[in-house]
């Protein structure tokens, strides 16, 4: 994203039940993701994952808090890598709330989790993180939906990858439909 507020970022969708293999370096923690998710369940639930489970990905790993009525997104967690990457710790922050130009990500990114409590799916994000004067800096990130009740959306999980200069998004995973977002119409478009 420019501070002006046009994105660079990248979205795309996953199906739920799209095979660990095809997401690349997030593989294991796809394969996890649906180990954990009980057959009478839609979505594992949030307390079924232990600080242990995420060992490699430690200080890449963050969780959002995914509320409904008002919809909003905090962060819960936020790693110590992420931190370095972004210059800002959002644990208990709101998505892009420390972001050049906050309002770029409520028509963006925020749009992107609300698209995920309406009909989950396995979502995948990239771009550089601009928004915070770190435009050299280009991430790929993992988002994985988790609930309290195994149904409704309630919390994501996320892991994020650094990209090397000239790396894409569909380089690393697999043919997900991208979500493009029209900032400020209230659309995307697929």
């Amino acid at each position: 994203m420019t501070k002006e507020g046009a994105t660079n970022w990248q979205y795309g969708t996953c199906p739920l039940d799209t095979a660990p293999a095809a997401f690349g370096p997030f593989a294991d923690l796809v394969a996890l993701w649906h180990d954990k998710c009980a057959p009478e369940h839609r979505l594992p639930r949030r307390r079924a994952f232990d600080f242990p489970d995420f060992r490699g990905w430690w200080g890449r790993v963050a969780i959002a808090r995914i509320t409904h009525d008002p919809f909003d997104v905090r962060f819960v967690l936020w790693g110590t890598k992420l931190t370095d990457w972004w210059g800002v710790d959002y644990t208990n922050r709101q998505l892009g709330s420390a972001a050049a130009n906050p309002d770029a990500w409520r028509s963006t990114e925020f749009r992107y989790f609300e698209a995920m409590a309406r009909q989950p799916f396995i979502g995948i994000a990239s771009g550089n993180l601009a928004q915070h004067d770190r435009s050299y800096i280009t991430v790929l990130g993992l988002d994985l939906p988790l609930s309290q009740d195994g149904q409704t959306l309630s919390h994501a999980l996320t892991v994020h990858v650094e990209m090397k200069q000239g790396e894409t998004m569909e380089g690393f995973l697999p043919r997900c439909p991208v979500m493009r977002f029209e900032p400020g119409d209230g659309r995307h478009l697929r």
